[in-house]
């Protein structure tokens, strides 16, 4: 990102003064770092003087990094619910017709399962929901903080668990067998997916499970 985005940055999103100059002043510790590299390759006497300089500047900024950082995480995490409310700011989806919603959605994926379906779309969750394709994603962005696959994977990963756990390895299924049950199209999106939401890949599972 260039100075200029930077810029553009901390004038869209209306950036903080502590913020603005605690990034100030990181630049200015950056481009001295920057300038002591220089001048010691270049065997310039007394450069040894230039490194006191800045240790106070150091300090600071530790200090500050230390004693702020919890703010500059919570800053960030509200630009980022900010982002996302912006986003969705002029549907005219309400935030009552969202959660009515998403009780709907939930209701539809625990009585139809309809993540069953390897070809289920957004656009089907859309009609059935009688809502356009762009609130029907909003309402799971909203409310389920993930996007319309990994929303449809994680029901389709606990139906794999469920069925993994009961006497697999007495059957004669194999695990591209219940990836395929569970509605998904191959064995390497199973193993993506499953790894994505348990941190391990089916067989580990099947191996803590026994």
């Amino acid at each position: 990102m260039s100075l200029w985005d930077y810029t553009h940055f901390f004038q869209k999103n209306k950036v903080d003064l502590f913020t603005k100059s605690f990034i100030s002043l990181f630049l200015f510790l950056f481009g001295y770092t920057l300038f002591l590299i220089f001048y010691t390759w270049s065997n310039f006497e007394g450069s040894f003087l230039l490194f006191a300089v800045p240790l106070p500047f150091y300090v600071i900024a530790t200090c500050l990094l230390l004693k702020y950082r919890h703010l500059l995480k919570t800053k960030s995490q509200c630009t980022i619910a900010h982002t996302k409310q912006d986003k969705y700011e002029k549907t005219g989806l309400s935030e009552a017709f969202s959660q009515e919603l998403k009780e709907k959605l939930e209701d539809l994926m625990d009585t139809q399962k309809l993540y069953l379906n390897h070809e289920l779309r957004l656009d089907d969750i859309a009609n059935m929901l009688n809502i356009s394709r762009h609130h029907a994603s909003q309402v799971i962005n909203e409310n389920f903080n993930m996007s319309f696959y990994d929303f449809i994977n994680t029901y389709r990963i606990e139906e794999a668990k469920n069925k993994l756990c009961n006497n697999f390895k007495k059957s004669s299924e194999s695990i591209s067998d219940i990836a395929y049950q569970c509605g998904f199209n191959n064995r390497v999106s199973f193993y993506k997916a499953f790894k994505k939401r348990t941190k391990i890949t089916p067989k580990e599972f099947i191996q803590n499970a026994a």
